[in-house]
């Protein structure tokens, strides 16, 4: 997660935005043939990276050195984590599959070089996530 798919997705959603403020509108997108080809290999990884997560026997963290840091609020231990996607396999497949289906609406929208639909993507890529981290990481965090 954090050396493929997080780095990916964080370029998605930061590639397009609407920013006001004292000093007028940004309206940050891709315009450049090389900023096209950048949004557009992160969409590849991260639909790749879905395949990744889906591979029978992938483990959620290898830390021989036990450097892991404590688990937030609500979060749960990287072993109580895999044991959950371990017991649901298949479960955890399809929201993988949701990913890459979220990751394949931010390709075919930079491929048409469209700045709105790269946004919208944004947002089905935030919800695939969403989904499958309160069923495996923190599904018993608790929300104001």
């Amino acid at each position: 997660m954090e050396g493929l798919i997080d780095p990916s997705a964080d370029t998605l959603w930061d590639s397009v935005a609407y920013i006001a403020n004292t000093a007028g509108i940004e309206d940050r997108q891709p315009r450049t043939p090389e900023q096209w080809q950048a949004v557009r290999t992160s969409a590849v990884n991260l639909i790749e990276a879905a395949n990744l997560l889906s591979m029978p026997g992938r483990i959620v963290s290898h830390d021989p050195a036990g450097d892991i840091p404590q688990p937030g609020p609500g979060e749960l231990k990287p072993a109580d984590i895999q044991q959950r996607i371990d017991a649901s396999h298949e479960a955890f497949v399809q929201y993988a599959r949701g990913l890459q289906a979220a990751g394949l609406q931010a390709l075919a929208a930079i491929d048409a070089k469209n700045a709105q639909g790269l946004m919208d993507s944004g947002a089905t890529i935030d919800e695939a996530c969403e989904a499958c981290h309160m069923t495996y990481w923190y599904p018993d965090q608790r929300r104001p």
